[in-house]
């Protein structure tokens, strides 16, 4: 009997021991939520805040009584907000845009690769409550995973405030994106080249940008990244410089077999008119 009652106890010691690491390793794979920093991103701050924490929750954690559940269905409701907003802005912005490069401009600023991107940016990975094994996997820096994230964060503000809240806060985020939509390429080239090249260095490019002599007023731009200018262009706006001289750098760089920063060797220039 005292051989059973040992051996049993040391059984329970081993569950509990068992039970005890899976819980710390789950926990400790929660980040230290800046919800206050991503309100503060977003513009909008939280009435329910069990929406903002849904809504930085991966399908991946399962089933916990303790946290709310994952964010699948407010990324449904925000990626309609998203397509409405942009569309909305894309409509207003752009009076002489045709519908085919509306819905290219739009498809542009809502895919999955630029939310990432934007996502990224403002440093959203690391707060995204996941299982251990997906984020040793790199589920923090996973394109899907954060453009879900910020779909379901303007799905949460919609829940929490309605749309105008929510059309504010995806203008806080998309605010630049639109402005720097080009109907003339159909495309984003200022948010296609950060994504490249951000995604070899982390490193975004910048621009620089000067006013040309005469009339009329135009600008010039050049494209710098690791101190190298790697594009130029020229425009009626100094937004409308930055795109052409983003445009030049993007396709140098695409035009390159390797990926490598030191294979940009040609010259490229694109000049938009308007």
């Amino acid at each position: 009997m005292f051989c059973f009652m040992f051996f049993f106890a040391i059984h329970v010691i081993r569950l509990l021991w068992s039970f005890l690491w899976c819980f710390c390793t789950i926990y400790a794979s929660m980040p230290e939520m800046g919800q206050e920093q991503i309100e503060e991103k977003l513009g909008h701050q939280f009435t329910d805040r069990r929406l903002l924490q849904q809504a930085l929750t991966h399908s991946s954690i399962g089933y916990n009584p303790a946290k709310p559940s994952c964010y699948e269905r407010l990324e449904f409701l925000g990626d309609a907000v998203l397509e409405l907003v942009v569309s909305m802005e894309l409509f207003t912005m752009y009076p002489d845009a045709d519908e085919g490069e509306l819905t290219k401009m739009r498809a542009s600023i809502v895919s999955r690769r630029h939310l990432a991107a934007i996502a990224s940016k403002i440093g959203l990975g690391n707060e995204v409550f996941m299982s251990p094994r997906l984020k040793a996997t790199g589920g923090s820096h996973s394109v899907t995973v954060l453009g879900n994230t910020l779909e379901s964060l303007i799905g949460a503000v919609m829940q929490d405030a309605g749309f105008t809240a929510a059309r504010k806060a995806a203008m806080h985020l998309l605010r630049e994106s639109l402005e720097n939509a080009c109907p003339t390429l159909a495309t984003n080239p200022k948010g296609d080249l950060q994504e490249l090249l951000q995604g070899r260095t982390g490193e975004a490019p910048t621009y620089r940008v000067t006013q040309l002599p005469g009339t009329p007023v135009r600008f010039s731009a050049v494209a710098l990244w690791q101190g190298r200018e790697i594009g130029s262009g020229t425009g009626s706006s100094k937004h409308k410089a930055e795109i052409a001289a983003a445009a030049a750098a993007l396709a140098r760089v695409q035009s390159q077999d390797s990926t490598a920063p030191s294979g940009l060797q040609s010259d490229h220039e694109a000049i938009i008119h308007g």
